[in-house]
């Protein structure tokens, strides 16, 4: 009697299939009546079978991000320690852009211009980078070096190119060439007189290697007196026609002001301990006058009774397992702004606070101060 286990059977067809099978049986007088339940679990085994393929498939992503956020760490070179600093942090920012555009379109592919756009957001000022480029999706292989060539190209550009100057001026143009290659030209003008490094560094290495060797592109630079120009082309497998990508995250940019004033009150709200260090370390050294970190909804709203005037907030969106929309609602109710910074793509299925800005982790410091200021002026 009870459970058989795993056995087979076989269709009217002839096709084997399994089956579940279990034996009861019950006295009826001098009678003994005997049952046989078979289940067909044809679709329970491909649902395990699917999770435990889903389940693999995170782990290797898991590691794979964090094996390339070691080479970008490894690889990474600087003078002093805080450049040191801002160059990882804003490559790894990077990454995690390209993954969240992933994420998006379930791992199909990403939107070009997105991704251009993304990457320059932190540098954006008013009319220095102009992109022109058609609906172009590139193969999910292909978004995270991409994102990583136009961010490298992008802080190149503010330390010593055109955005270092408030004359200078970026074009992005994109164009799929006869032959079906993908062109991509990056263009400066405006600003301070180039010439090419005597140092390779981890934007060389990106070029050559990641562009060229795992792509299977090329990559053409001149330092032109006016501004360096680069020209990269992709063979036809580096994008895709076949796919429409999902609706993108609007890069913020950065304000016309972004200064902080000094003493400006904003709540820090995030449960994870060395994220939320970071975060406040990077808000105080900008400016802010940090109330926090609150790891709980219960901290957060003792912090908010405790604290009069404060000026702006920052909130995870899950607290230790519990959603921070309460303390989102006693904010909005005292009429204090907010982000979000989070890593979920969907931060409210209810869409009570779609027109709250998100900043999405790992955390680019720039954004979320822009995305700040622009609530603290907005106020």
């Amino acid at each position: 009697m009870g459970a058989l286990g795993a056995i087979s059977g076989v269709r009217s067809n002839g096709q084997e299939f399994p089956l579940e099978a279990s034996i009861s049986h019950v006295e009826v007088g001098d009678a003994t009546i005997s049952t046989v339940i078979l289940r067909d679990i044809t679709e329970r085994e491909a649902n395990e079978e699917a999770r435990l393929l889903l389940a693999r498939e995170v782990d290797h992503r898991a590691k794979n991000a964090l094996a390339v956020v070691q080479a970008v760490v490894s690889l990474t070179r600087a003078p002093t320690k805080e450049a040191f600093v801002t160059a990882v942090r804003g490559r790894i920012s990077a990454l995690g852009r390209a993954h969240s555009l992933l994420a998006q379109n379930r791992w199909q592919g990403g939107d070009l211009t997105q991704i251009i756009a993304d990457e320059t957001a932190p540098y954006l000022a008013p009319g220095q980078i102009n992109i022109d480029a058609p609906p172009v999706v590139v193969a999910p292989d292909a978004v995270q070096p991409l994102s990583l060539l136009i961010h490298e190209l992008a802080t190149n550009a503010v330390k010593y190119g055109a955005l270092s100057s408030n004359h200078g001026h970026v074009g992005v143009r994109v164009r799929i060439l006869d032959d079906e290659t993908l062109e991509l030209c990056w263009r400066e003008t405006g600003g301070p007189a180039v010439q090419a490094p005597t140092i390779s560094g981890f934007g060389s290495t990106l070029v050559t290697q990641v562009i060229g060797r795992q792509l299977g592109g090329a990559i053409a630079i001149d330092w032109l007196p006016q501004g360096l120009q680069l020209t990269t082309t992709l063979p036809p497998t580096a994008y895709r026609r076949d796919f429409t990508p999902a609706n993108g995250v609007a890069a913020l940019g950065r304000t016309e002001d972004a200064r902080v004033t000094s003493g400006q009150r904003i709540l820090v709200v995030e449960d994870e301990m060395l994220i939320a260090i970071e975060l406040c370390e990077a808000l105080t050294s900008g400016g802010w006058n940090v109330i926090g970190p609150a790891s709980t909804v219960a901290e957060a709203m003792s912090l908010i009774d405790q604290t009069a005037d404060l000026d702006v907030a920052v909130l995870d969106v899950n607290l230790a397992g519990h959603p921070a929309y309460p303390v989102a609602d006693r904010l909005r109710a005292l009429r204090v702004p907010f982000v979000f910074c989070t890593g979920y793509e969907q931060v409210d299925p209810s869409n009570r606070f779609s027109d709250c800005p998100v900043v999405r982790k790992p955390v680019d410091i720039r954004l979320l101060s822009d995305a700040l200021v622009r609530l603290r002026n907005a106020a």
